[in-house]
């Protein structure tokens, strides 16, 4: 199986490898493509039970992770925000956006954040992104962006 994870930003390649290995049978191989060399995952991989091999070529990283008898789920950690949101503003972190108004799932979806459907995304990379971050992410416009700020700002109103 081959994933191709240049571009993105952490953790979504981890992400994208963990799912990919859900797949895999033992004695199967994953290679990854990425711009970086994997140095956040490969502890859990290998803490995991995968066999794994890590090679530059061309300014590039492929990463080969062989899913082993001994393999097992790998797990990311994701610290628990609080819900307490004094206001929506665009540096306001998704994660606590989410957790503070969980109707705000389906305004971000419909704006374009369409990973936050997907759970184990809503756990890890809503952690670790603004809604300013996520807006220059997918490459949204500062009109649709004013738009999207004053539905959620409408989910402040009692």
């Amino acid at each position: 199986m081959l994933l191709d994870v240049r571009g993105l930003k952490a953790p979504q390649p981890a992400l994208m490898i963990i799912e990919a290995l859900e797949k895999l049978g033992t004695g199967e191989t994953l290679e990854v493509i990425g711009d970086k060399p994997f140095v956040d995952i490969l502890p859990k991989l290998e803490g995991a039970g995968y066999d794994v091999e890590v090679k530059e070529t061309s300014g590039l990283f492929v990463l080969r992770v062989a899913k082993t008898e001994k393999a097992r789920k790998v797990e990311i950690e994701a610290k628990e925000c609080d819900n307490k949101l004094e206001e929506i503003r665009e540096d306001t972190n998704v994660a606590k956006l989410l957790k503070a108004y969980p109707e705000s799932l389906r305004i971000l979806v419909k704006y374009g954040f369409s990973p936050l459907e997907n759970s184990m995304m809503r756990k890890t990379l809503a952690r670790t992104i603004t809604l300013k971050g996520a807006k220059k992410l997918i490459g949204m416009s500062d009109e649709k962006f004013r738009e999207m700020m004053a539905e959620l700002r409408a989910l402040e109103k009692p």
